[in-house]
């Protein structure tokens, strides 16, 4: 008995650990945790965090259509995609964190191919160096374009990136003078790319290559001298620890500063290692508090994807032939209509609202928003359609519930939420008016869309 409680408390903090890291904790994405206990868990994540059997290029030229350029649209869908029926989906997880920390919109770059190079690089950098990454976006194409630096030279350097390097992606507000911002922005002129390769290019001719001082220090500073700074000074380990807590632990109270200090150390003491810091988030006892479980709000992208991953959508995309016409038809209307209740609960990838990116925590939760979260039943089960009929299957079981009371526990164990007694008593009466069990037996969607409105409205669904 004693064996099967520790074997459910494991179970339960798996759980916390993959809806953290990825976007769901379905079964079969704990159970070979399992064997690996927390610690093996975590590195197991954390050194494996790639999906190489995804066929990115299959799933592009099919969003892509007879386009003749890929179009932001497209590459939003893509991601989405990789987000559904991603096996390891701590790497499209780092990726949304890096999109938003670096935030860049299509907007303003309206190249899709851009954008998809930018997130790819988060795909592939996210738990890598922090020193390395963020030289890598400076010289990205889409941040050129988005923060005017492709346009910044010798005589008129533009201010744009050096300011949003030191007051959003590396120090933060009040630990640099405007004096610093003006000579650092002269290190960045030069900085270009390719219209054809897509490639960083340096103009040494538009570059100013004379002396600058930057944070007290003088010297003829380079661009990649000026993110070295930026990176080593003292307040961006706390800075970026801070929103590493805010976004993987708790983004709905104050930060625990004792734990975001410790999280700045071995960020530092590590040489600015990505992959360090979050091991040591990830088995730091403020992640596996009580205290801060269900304290991380959905997001948009979340909510969406988390549902649909939690029903078995993902695994069944997944299976979709990329070489069938059908199969081919089917996901790519899938994936826009899926792209199109994100913008509706408030987020489109790719589409941040400003520089800052977007204001996380309660900020999601408005009356509007509220009710398209509730309305995205219609989405997750249809009225007609194969996809729907598997997850009305998914949801209520084989062979049907026997009691209400039943059904319910499905519903938690199915859409991984402990819903709370005045849910639970809101669903029992719902599903007594709508004909009880005899209509769950009788897989009536109606019904059971009812009770996922009522799941999705719920105070306790809209929380990690």
């Amino acid at each position: 008995m004693q064996d099967d409680a520790m074997q459910s408390s494991l179970t339960e903090r798996l759980a916390h650990l993959r809806r953290r890291t990825g976007f769901s904790a379905r079964a079969s994405e704990i159970e070979p945790l399992i064997p690996l206990g927390i610690e093996g868990a975590v590195d197991r994540l954390l050194e494996s965090p790639y999906d190489h059997s995804i066929d990115d290029e299959a799933v592009l030229r099919l969003l892509q259509g007879e386009m003749r350029n890929l179009q932001p649209q497209a590459v939003s869908a893509w991601w989405l995609y990789r987000m559904l029926v991603s096996q390891q989906p701590i790497q499209e997880r780092m990726a949304l964190f890096w999109h938003n920390h670096f935030a860049t919109s299509a907007s303003k770059v309206q190249a899709g191919r851009l954008m998809l190079i930018q997130i790819q690089r988060f795909q592939r950098l996210g738990l890598d160096n922090f020193k390395t990454l963020t030289l890598e976006v400076a010289k990205d194409p889409a941040m050129l374009v988005w923060l005017d630096g492709a346009r910044s030279v010798k005589g008129k350097p533009n201010e744009n990136f050096a300011r949003e390097l030191f007051e959003l992606f590396t120090m933060g507000i009040g630990h640099y003078t405007e004096r610093d911002i003006q000579e650092a922005a002269r290190a960045f002129t030069g900085w270009s790319f390719s219209r054809v390769t897509a490639s960083f290019v340096f103009n040494r001719n538009q570059h100013d290559d004379g002396e600058k001082e930057v944070f007290g220090k003088r010297g003829a500073f380079t661009g990649e001298d000026i993110i070295e700074m930026a990176v080593e000074h003292p307040a961006t380990a706390p800075h970026i620890a801070r929103k590493f807590y805010q976004h993987f632990i708790n983004d709905t109270e104050p930060p625990d500063e004792r734990t975001v200090q410790d999280l700045a150390k071995v960020f530092r003491e590590s040489g600015y290692s990505i992959h360090a810091l979050m091991r040591r988030l990830l088995l730091t006892p403020a992640f596996w508090s009580r205290l801060n479980w269900c304290k991380r709000v959905k997001s948009p992208v979340e909510f969406v994807v988390g549902a649909l991953r939690q029903v078995g959508v993902g695994e069944r995309l997944r299976t979709v032939n990329l070489s069938d016409g059908a199969g081919q038809r089917l996901l790519a209307a899938y994936l826009r209509l899926a792209t199109q209740w994100t913008r509706r609960i408030g987020q489109v990838l790719l589409y941040p609202p400003d520089v800052a990116g977007w204001e996380w925590g309660k900020a999601w939760i408005t009356s509007t928003t509220m009710m398209e979260r509730m309305r995205f039943a219609e989405f997750l089960l249809p009225q007609r359609g194969a996809l729907g009929f598997a997850t009305l299957n998914e949801l209520v079981g084989l062979p049907a519930p026997r009691t209400l009371d039943e059904f319910v526990q499905r519903l938690e164990q199915t859409l991984d939420v402990a819903l709370q007694p005045k849910t639970r008593a809101s669903l029992i009466e719902y599903l007594q008016k709508r004909g009880g069990v005899n209509a769950l037996r009788q897989r009536d969607r109606q019904t059971v869309q009812g009770a996922l409105q009522i799941v999705f409205s719920a105070p306790e669904y809209q929380m990690l």
